[in-house]
């Protein structure tokens, strides 16, 4: 399978790109996914796995504008009236699992993210009624453990491994013609010690 990933530069998106030896779509090479969705979602249509994971930021930036959301979007259609068969792998957080005051503005992240779950399952909807031909699944992730976010100062020592997650994706993209999975969600104990 050829598995195009939106990201792909540091973190999650270097992790899947190394493991399913993947191409990267981000900003070093030419990809933006707040400008670019057009291009990524023609793009995609070479390709038999489509991971969403690249994120523009929480929508109070003002670079951000609900891109990861837009482009799902746009690689959904395209993908719907071409008839073409394969997996849209949107990555989503458990900060949509919980609604908290947008305070401080980061909060506002969660907003995003719950943008994207829902047109996500929106989707996957749309296979269970046979409308569409291909699978959208979402996974729902905790904090993860990359060198990315071992550098920030709120890292607690803890975080999920990325190994764990391309588990997440093989499980998907190898599930029966008949089966999709809507969602996997997957939290950390922050106090656990390895």
């Amino acid at each position: 399978m050829k598995y195009m990933i939106t990201g792909g530069s540091r973190g999650l998106g270097l992790a899947l790109v190394a493991h399913f030896n993947g191409d990267s779509f981000c900003r070093q090479n030419g990809y933006d996914i707040t400008k670019d969705i057009d291009r990524l979602s023609a793009v995609s249509l070479d390709y038999d796995v489509f991971i969403n994971n690249a994120f523009d930021g929480p929508f109070h930036e003002p670079w951000a504008n609900f891109a990861q959301t837009n482009l799902l979007y746009a690689v959904a259609n395209t993908w719907s009236k071409n008839n073409k068969t394969g997996y849209i792998i949107n990555i989503g957080s458990v900060g949509s699992e919980s609604v908290v005051a947008p305070d401080p503005t980061f909060e506002t992240y969660r907003v995003s993210k719950s943008a994207l779950k829902a047109h996500s399952l929106q989707w996957t909807r749309a296979f269970k009624e046979n409308k569409v031909l291909f699978r959208t699944s979402l996974l729902t992730l905790d904090r993860l453990d990359t060198d990315l976010t071992r550098s920030r100062s709120n890292w607690t020592g803890n975080g999920l491994d990325t190994a764990d997650v391309c588990q997440y994706i093989e499980m998907v993209t190898k599930s029966q013609s008949n089966t999709c999975i809507e969602e996997i969600v997957s939290w950390v104990n922050f106090d656990h010690k390895h």
